[in-house]
């Protein structure tokens, strides 16, 4: 961590640009924001970076992060991203190919007939 401190202008433009994430979204989102918030102070105080470009830097890491939340939902999910969600279980129902259920509705109905 560097040893540059933040003035109150710093903390300003840090404020804004926060403010900005918590305005471009319906509902409020304290972990986005606080993630933001982290990420500005670290690249300010690593780069002393203007705001135009700590502005662009800070919507590629939102949508990096956004990225990755959607595809860590989409793996709770259960679908691995990139890949169709997997049906073998289901053809095996619908594909009686072994003849088993077949032959147990054969049998029930030849029980019933007795």
């Amino acid at each position: 961590m560097s040893s540059t401190y933040l003035t109150s202008e710093d903390l300003d433009m840090i404020d804004r640009l926060v403010a900005e994430v918590r305005e471009s979204q319906p509902v409020r989102n304290i972990a986005r924001e606080t993630a933001a918030a982290r990420f500005l102070v670290q690249d300010f105080e690593e780069n002393q970076t203007p705001e135009p470009e700590l502005r662009r830097k800070l919507a590629a890491y939102l949508d990096e992060q956004d990225a990755l939340d959607a595809a860590l939902v989409r793996w709770d999910e259960g679908d691995e991203p990139g890949r169709s969600p997997r049906s073998e279980a289901q053809r095996h129902i619908d594909d009686d190919t072994d003849g088993r259920r077949r032959r147990a509705i054969e049998t029930k109905n030849r029980n019933q007939l007795i």
